[in-house]
This record gives C-alpha cells, sequence and structure tokens, in this order.
C-alpha cells in the first residue's frame, strides 16, 4: 500500500488522511508568509517607491480623501 496514495484509504481514514495531510501542510508552509510570495513582493516594492517618491505620505493621504 502506498501511504501517500489516499484511494488506498477506507471512507473513513480519507477524512482523516486529509486532515492529517493539511495540518502537515500548515506545519511546513505556515512558518512562509506573504513575505515570500510575487504579491507580498510587488506590494513591499510598491510601498518603497511611493516611500521614495512622497516619504512623509501627505500627498497619498490627501488622495484618499483625508
Amino acid at each position: 500500500m502506498n501511504p501517500i496514495d489516499p484511494t488506498n484509504f477506507m471512507p473513513d481514514d480519507f477524512g482523516r488522511h486529509i486532515d492529517q495531510h493539511r495540518e502537515e501542510l500548515r506545519r511546513l508552509y505556515g512558518p512562509l508568509s506573504r513575505d515570500h510570495s510575487r504579491s507580498g513582493q510587488l506590494a513591499r516594492f510598491l510601498q518603497r517607491l511611493a516611500d521614495a517618491v512622497d516619504p512623509t505620505g501627505e500627498a497619498r493621504a490627501r488622495g484618499r480623501g483625508r
């Protein structure tokens, strides 16, 4: 029996196997945050760019109606 192949499990065991797999993925990838994703990198880049253009943030606040 291949323990990775969920088709080898009985229906009762299948749900438990899925829960265990999800928990293992959370344990492995939980420490990785948006900082490691492309969208997180893009957000940080855009924030640095905006800070370089307007270091005080005054113009950005005025643009949002504040």
